[in-house]
């Protein structure tokens, strides 16, 4: 059985009265015509149906409520996509499915990061955002990242390492939040040449509590390694020396 087509209808879900008729004659109809209205209001209702949302309810001096709930058209308003939207007191989020996607972030860096001492743990820091909902650069901290929201977030991180000596060395990379170290979440490598590069990666989920700020921390056994990204050349786009990208995937 085919879907019925979709209509574009004015406030679906509400319901204001059109001006009495002056004459008695005509009341009939005006009552009937009335009740129709009123009666297509209360199917919607029940059967959840909303209006598409063309424009952010919060413009114009709306006043959004914590668990209002709007359709938006994924174009007009949310171009993350066509999709139900609640408010949570401060911001429009997707719910699962359609085109919303939760919050996420992309941030990397192309400055080249050294240690300040070895075997000493210090944040990565980062310079660049290239997508950005709810996850955010701390703007006095560029080592944290913020997250508006709690929820379960996927998170993948790439580094490219650089040896600027021949002798052999270790780094060292784990996350941290709010300052404590992720247990069983470290990795290690070796670099053992002159001017030896790697690109390293890692992966996982990780619980974040909203207000709470996401940490990168690295440490190397020998001064002369480094976080080094390289320029665009003629053949290929610039290489950041890191970068980290976020998705939640869960409450």
């Amino acid at each position: 059985m085919a879907n019925a087509p979709s209509k574009v209808v004015k406030s679906v879900n509400r319901w204001t009265p059109n001006p009495a008729p002056v004459s008695n004659e005509n009341l009939s109809d005006y009552l009937y015509h009335e009740l129709n209205r009123l009666s297509d209001v209360i199917f919607n209702i029940d059967v959840m149906r909303l209006e598409k949302t063309h424009r952010d309810p919060s413009d114009n001096n709306g006043k959004p409520r914590d668990g209002d709930i709007r359709y938006a058209d994924g174009s007009d308003w949310q171009e993350e996509g066509q999709n139900l939207y609640y408010y949570n007191g401060t911001q429009w989020i997707p719910l699962g499915g359609g085109g919303g996607a939760g919050d996420y972030g992309q941030f990397y860096d192309t400055t080249n990061q050294t240690a300040a001492s070895i075997n000493t743990g210090q944040g990565v820091e980062w310079g660049n955002t290239a997508y950005s909902r709810g996850v955010t650069i701390d703007g006095s901290d560029s080592t944290k990242i913020n997250f508006s929201n709690s929820g379960k977030y996927y998170i993948d991180f790439t580094a490219t390492i650089h040896s600027e000596n021949a002798s052999s060395k270790e780094i060292y990379f784990w996350p941290a939040i709010d300052g404590n170290d992720i247990a069983n979440s470290g990795m290690v490598h070796t670099l053992e040449s002159n001017n030896h590069r790697r690109t390293i990666s890692r992966s996982g989920i990780f619980q974040i509590s909203a207000g709470s700020y996401l940490q990168a921390m690295w440490a190397t056994d020998d001064l002369d390694l480094d976080l080094h990204g390289l320029a665009a050349s003629a053949f290929a786009p610039a290489i950041p020396s890191v970068t980290l990208s976020v998705v939640q995937v869960g409450g």
